[in-house]
């Protein structure tokens, strides 16, 4: 009794040894501990067709000898080794091995390994069963004996060939479609890289261009026998899946997934004379533009659209410009699914957009048909993915408030005090102080329609001063108001500028402050008679301070007008200022002394 326990315990440790493992080359096996003997199962895999992609099939075997039944597996590569189990302990006499069968695979051979000392005797009657005989293991734990089976399997194939058709009102889809086919069968699967492993499905790809007749097919693909997958990938509008060989519906149920454009069929055993044709059937799909108003009055106003779009070919022509007055709508085009439609609103003065909205929500294949960072108000701008059936984008705007305009002038040099008036629009006139010293600004009160034009003209100054250099704006950017909040847009608000005017694009609710420059003018050349030979050499000397004077004052003139702009921020702190001011002075009093040194 206690040698029985013994060999028990030592079954069950090795059972566990070999239990489950998945690697190429490893067999695994349920092993069960008879009286006295041992088979082993052996598996060659031929080669696969040239050209399709090979895998590792996993064999499973049922195994019984009268009393005890229990099961195994290998797992062998397409033109592998052979690869055999660990031995498996059954009751001495006569054991029966059947393979599990599957349709992309046949047994082409069953035999004994030469010299064995069992026999193996092949069923005429059962496709993959072998009769064994087990000879008694001549002490415990001894293997000598063991009776081998050897399985030679040739991996069995069919023909797919993939079609895509025009639907009867989509006369005009055309293009290339690709498609996916992917076994469905338990047992094959490719390498897996990121793993080391084989789990991977057993893959393949199709594409088909539909042709002038509305159809075009992907020829004939060799897939394992058996049950497939076949899915057009991306954002599609299928509206019908068939699969047929030789007149027979070959779609497995549950039915195609339109929505998914996704279906199973069988692939019968065979050549191009038993092949399974799948076709897909496509519509267009239809984008279209609605513009809306919120607020109490809708202004009888058109609102500018640019539209472009771009994907594969199919069509994807639409619209490229048009008007709307809301409310209304317009169908931009009808386009190839997977189309991208890119829609911006133009500037119409005093107006934003409040929201831009895409119906549905979520196209076919549970996808939000925006372009992900593509959603812009500030910008009036969106893109979307055209999907299945009809995709809607709708513009709804509002009233913006208007803003107000600051003009300033910075002196950089010492110009003559006095007042620069400037006009704005060719009207309206405001008067700026002139300082020698520091920023000068008039705020107008009036109140300016929201991404409309201002133009301002500076008048005459007092002499001898000149406006220099070019006008300054802040914001940099258009803002308008998002949720409470100045968002700058996209566009620039200096539109176009000389040294005394600009034109400029009115923020949202804010100042938009408009900074000229004015320097005096340098004192004109005084003309001399040339120098006689005798004092060429003191001429010369006086050359040379002359130049260095000079190049003291215009580096005196540099930080002066670098100082002027920074004291021009309006987030300067009050130390800073007062620090800057005082500096500014002392430069401007250099500035004084060697413009005399120069005279």
């Amino acid at each position: 009794m206690r040698v029985r326990a013994l060999i028990v315990a030592l079954a069950a440790l090795f059972g566990t040894m070999f239990a489950g493992a998945e690697l190429a080359g490893v067999a695994s096996a349920s092993q069960h501990w008879g009286s006295t003997g041992y088979i082993e199962i052996c598996k060659t895999l031929a080669p696969g067709p040239a050209g399709a992609p090979a895998y590792q099939g996993t064999f499973s075997y049922n195994i019984s000898d009268g009393g005890w039944h229990g099961s195994a597996s290998i797992n062998a590569l397409q033109g592998g080794p052979q690869v055999c189990t660990s031995p498996i302990a059954v009751t001495a006499g006569t054991a029966t091995v059947t393979e599990v069968a599957a349709p992309w695979f046949s047994v082409s051979s069953i035999t004994a390994t030469p010299g064995d000392p069992g026999t193996v005797t092949p069923s005429t009657t059962t496709a993959g069963q072998a009769t064994l005989t087990v000879n008694a293991a001549p002490s415990t734990g001894d293997k000598s004996l063991t009776t081998t089976v050897q399985y030679t399997n040739d991996p069995v194939t069919g023909i797919v060939e993939v079609c895509k058709q025009a639907a009867t009102n989509s006369a005009s889809l055309t293009g290339t479609y690709s498609f996916n086919i992917t076994s469905e069968d338990a047992g094959i699967n490719v390498y897996d890289a990121a793993t080391g492993a084989y789990d991977l499905p057993w893959t393949t790809t199709a594409s088909a261009t539909i042709s002038a007749a509305g159809l075009g097919c992907s020829g004939p693909i060799t897939v394992p026998a058996g049950t497939v997958q076949t899915v057009e990938p991306g954002t599609t509008y299928v509206t019908g899946i068939t699969a047929s060989s030789n007149g027979t519906d070959e779609l497995v149920r549950p039915w195609p997934n339109l929505s998914l454009g996704t279906a199973a069929e069988t692939v019968n055993a065979g050549d191009t004379t038993d092949q399974t044709i799948v076709t897909y059937t496509d519509a267009l799909s239809t984008v279209k533009l609605c513009k809306k108003w919120t607020g109490s009055t809708t202004p009888p106003t058109v609102f500018p659209f640019t539209v472009s779009s771009s994907g594969s070919a199919g069509p994807t022509a639409v619209t490229s410009s048009l008007g709307l007055t809301p409310p209304a709508c317009q169908i931009l085009g009808e386009v190839r699914a997977g189309t991208q439609v890119n829609i911006t609103e133009g500037v119409v003065p005093g107006t934003k957009v409040a929201s831009i909205g895409v119906s549905p929500t979520l196209n076919s294949q549970g996808v939000s048909p925006v372009v992900p960072s593509t959603l812009s108000l500030p910008n009036r701008t969106v893109s979307i993915i055209a999907g299945a059936g009809e995709t809607d984008v709708t513009f709804t705007d509002e009233a913006a408030d208007p803003g107000t305009l600051k003009i300033c002038v910075a002196p950089t040099g010492t110009p003559v005090a006095g007042t620069v008036p400037f006009t704005v629009n060719g009207t309206q006139t405001i008067d700026v102080n002139l300082s020698s010293t520091t920023l000068q600004c008039t705020l107008d009160q009036t109140p300016i329609a929201f991404d409309s034009s201002a133009t301002i003209a500076g008048g005459a100054l007092p002499s001898p001063d000149a406006f220099s250099g070019t006008p300054s704006v802040a914001p940099t950017n258009v803002d308008v108001f998002e949720g409470g909040v100045p968002t700058a847009t996209s566009q620039l608000s200096l539109t176009a500028s000389t040294a005394s005017s600009a034109t400029v694009l009115m923020s949202e609710g804010i100042v938009t402050e408009v900074t000229f420059t004015v320097d005096p003018v340098p004192p004109a050349p005084t003309v001399t008679a040339a120098p006689s030979a005798a004092p060429v050499a003191a001429q010369s000397t006086d050359a040379a301070v002359l130049a260095k004077v000079e190049k003291q004052l215009s580096s005196a003139k540099a930080e002066i007008k670098a100082l002027t702009k920074k004291l021009s921020s309006k987030h300067l702190s009050k130390a800073a200022r007062k620090a800057d001011t005082k500096k500014l002075a002392a430069l401007r009093a250099l500035e004084r002394k060697l413009l005399k040194e120069l005279k």
